[in-house]
C-alpha cells in the first residue's frame, strides 16, 4: 500500500514528520509522500536529521501548492523535484507572503462578510486560534458551527461540513465571502512551471471536490489540456467509486500518470486514516510504479 498525500505540523497537520514517518512504518507502506502546503520543511528535516532511517520504504519528496486557476484556488502536487531548486523557489515567492500574514487578512475579509450575512461569531478577539499555524477559514467555520441559530440563515448546506463552507461557498467568485487570492498565490501556470523546472512531476490534486466548480469533468479536461500537468491524484479520501474509476479510466485514455493519497492530517481531519481514508482506500504500490 502507498500514501502520496500526507501533512505534518509543518502545515496543518498535527503529527511531527517523525511521527508520521513512524505511523508509516508501522502500517508497512512501500511509499510516502509528505505534501506539506507551500513549504518543504519536513523533507528538509528528514534530509537534516535522517529522519528516513525510520522507514523501509521510500519517500518522495512532494509538495502541495495552493495556486490560482481562473480566479479560484486549486491546489496542484509535486513530486520528486530537486529539494534544493524547489527550497529556493518556494522560499524566493512566498518571502514576502508569510503564512501568518496571509492569514489574518483572510481572517479579517471572512469574518466581516459572515457580520454582513448577519451570522453570529464570537466577538473577533476572543476567538482563540494561530494565523501561524491555523486556517481563517477553518477557524471561523468552527466558531460559525458553535450557534445553532446560523444554519440555514445563508444557504441550508452552508455549515454541513468545512469542504463544503471553503470549497463551495469561500471558493465561489460570486458569493459575499469569496477572497482575491491571486496576488497572494502563484499561478496554475507558475506552480507547474516551478515544479518542472526543479525536475519534478505535476499532479491535479483532488479534483472532484471544487464545490465552487459546477462541471468537474470539463474543469478536469481544461487543466490537463492546457496546463501540462503529468498525472492526476486518482484516488482520494472525499471520492466515490465513480470518481476513482472515471479518473483511472481518463489516465488511460490520455496517457497520465496516476497518483494517490489518503490527505492525512492526523487529529485536524477527524474520520480521515493514512493510508485507508475513511475506510474506502487501499491504494496499491503498482499505481505508481511506472514514475516512482
Amino acid at each position: 500500500m502507498i500514501d502520496l498525500h500526507m501533512h505534518t505540523n509543518n502545515s496543518d497537520g498535527s503529527d511531527t514528520t517523525e511521527e508520521l514517518i513512524k505511523k508509516a512504518e508501522k502500517l508497512k507502506l512501500k511509499y510516502i509522500s509528505i505534501t506539506d502546503h507551500d513549504n518543504l520543511h519536513a523533507h528538509e528535516e528528514i534530509e537534516e536529521q535522517q529522519l528516513d532511517r525510520f522507514f523501509s520504504g521510500k519517500i518522495i519528496t512532494g509538495i502541495e501548492i495552493k495556486c490560482i486557476y481562473k480566479k479560484r484556488t486549486i491546489e496542484v502536487l509535486g513530486y520528486k523535484y530537486d529539494l534544493e531548486k524547489m527550497s529556493k523557489w518556494v522560499k524566493d515567492f512566498y518571502k514576502d507572503k508569510s503564512r501568518e500574514t496571509l492569514q489574518k487578512k483572510y481572517f479579517d475579509k471572512t469574518y466581516d462578510a459572515c457580520e454582513k450575512l448577519g451570522l453570529k461569531l464570537t466577538p473577533k478577539d476572543k476567538i482563540d486560534w494561530n494565523p501561524k499555524t491555523d486556517w481563517a477559514s477553518f477557524t471561523i467555520y468552527t466558531d460559525l458551527k458553535k450557534y445553532k441559530e446560523n444554519q440555514g440563515i445563508y444557504a441550508e448546506d452552508f455549515l454541513n461540513d468545512f469542504t463544503t463552507f471553503n470549497k463551495k461557498y469561500c471558493g465561489d467568485i460570486n458569493s459575499i465571502l469569496y477572497i482575491d487570492k491571486s496576488e497572494d498565490y502563484p499561478s496554475l501556470e507558475t506552480a507547474v512551471k516551478a515544479i518542472k523546472d526543479c525536475g519534478g512531476l505535476t499532479f491535479m490534486a483532488h479534483a472532484f471536490i471544487y464545490k465552487a466548480i459546477k462541471d468537474k469533468k470539463e474543469f478536469i479536461n481544461d487543466v490537463i489540456t492546457n496546463y501540462n500537468i503529468d498525472g492526476l491524484e486518482c484516488y482520494h479520501s472525499e471520492f466515490t467509486d465513480d470518481q476513482i474509476e472515471y479518473l483511472l479510466n481518463l489516465t488511460a485514455q490520455k496517457g497520465l500518470l496516476r497518483s494517490g493519497g489518503s490527505d492525512y492530517h492526523g487529529i485536524n481531519k477527524e474520520g480521515i486514516f493514512m493510508a485507508t481514508g475513511k475506510g474506502n482506500l487501499h491504494i496499491e504500490d503498482s499505481l505508481v510504479e511506472d514514475w516512482i
